[in-house]
């Protein structure tokens, strides 16, 4: 997906002052830069270092971590210079390679929260039979899968674009307007909003159909001790899916604009303002800010492992004896306190 006509439009050619309006986009959107990576880059350490999240749900989530973090970290910065000179880049061999981190990355953020989905699912339906069914060498060959797939989806109108489309203008390729399409709307809005919305819909419903199920088995029965500890762990998978699937619907809130705004721009013939694009624009790069903030706040596991990581940082800065080694040192002789 590419911004620059849109993006740049309302800065007038030579001008060497910003307007009011471009100051505070790029003071926006430099904001969420420092957001996205502090919390994408806090989430992804965390998962990494704790061993207790490091299970195939959690190999998903750090899919969607990294994919948000190389967004704020390679994309947006570029929509940034744009907006201060539309031809900041020394070479155009630059925009070749930033043009499709867009589709890049967000097709692995939305192919990531797909998988998580589902993974969910199968730990709801079939906790029994979830490892034989989810392992981890699958769950790895999944996520080298969810990224060559949004390699594929993202390199293909570099092939045939020109330089002067892909560095400045962002329109489609004239000669080529059969492919556009075809990529566009198969491409793009099938693979990347249509697929994952009915993939996380059909997976969602599911689970709260399954967990109205067992609620109502749970209330034909008697409280035993098993049930109630059973109960306890599917309340748990249940708040965890509703949380996902709130993360899954606020990515699609949050493109799905910005895909209506260039479909229009590049196969209308009206003309998009560039007050809409720039906002739609900020919504959907908002989104890589949002999800670390959503699995802090509400997914338990993550936020007690970001304690404890923060906690052992704080005493390796701050060493001190154990109890044991302090005992020890006062029992030996010459170490006694006057009495």
């Amino acid at each position: 997906m590419t911004e620059q006509e849109n993006w740049t439009s309302s800065i007038p050619p030579g001008s060497s002052s910003l307007p009011v309006s471009s100051i505070c986009i790029i003071a926006y959107l430099s904001l969420l830069v420092v957001i996205a990576l502090g919390g994408n880059g806090l989430l992804i350490t965390v998962i990494l270092k704790r061993k207790l999240l490091q299970k195939v749900h959690y190999f998903f989530i750090l899919s969607l971590a990294a994919s948000n973090f190389l967004n704020a970290f390679l994309k947006i910065p570029t929509t940034i210079l744009g907006r201060f000179d539309r031809n900041w880049y020394p070479n155009h061999t630059i925009c070749y390679f930033t043009t499709p981190l867009g589709v890049l990355f967000g097709a692995a953020s939305v192919f990531s929260l797909s998988a998580v989905a589902i993974n969910r699912y199968l730990v709801i339906s079939s906790p029994l039979n979830y490892s034989d069914r989810m392992p981890p060498m699958l769950a790895k060959s999944i996520l080298a899968g969810i990224w060559f797939a949004s390699f594929s989806l993202a390199v293909p109108p570099v092939m045939w674009r020109e330089k002067e489309a892909i560095c400045r203008s962002g329109r489609i390729s004239k000669e080529y307007y059969t492919s556009e399409m075809l990529y566009f709307f198969l491409a793009l809005w099938l693979f990347v909003i249509i697929v994952p919305s009915i993939v996380m819909s059909i997976s969602y419903v599911k689970i709260f159909l399954i967990a109205r199920y067992h609620a109502l088995q749970i209330d034909t029965r008697n409280q035993a001790f098993a049930v109630c500890q059973q109960t306890k762990r599917r309340r748990k998978d249940l708040k965890a899916a509703v949380v996902l699937a709130v993360i899954g619907g606020i990515f699609i809130i949050c493109w799905i604009p910005f895909f209506v705004v260039q479909t229009i721009h590049k196969f209308g013939k009206g003309k998009i303002s560039s007050i809409y694009f720039n906002i739609f624009l900020c919504v959907m790069y908002t989104n890589s800010a949002l999800d670390p903030i959503l699995l802090f706040l509400f997914n338990a596991e993550i936020r007690k492992a970001l304690i404890k990581l923060y906690c052992k940082a704080f005493q390796k800065t701050n060493p001190q004896l154990p109890h044991t080694d302090l005992s020890s040192f006062l029992a030996q002789p010459g170490n006694e306190l006057e009495q």
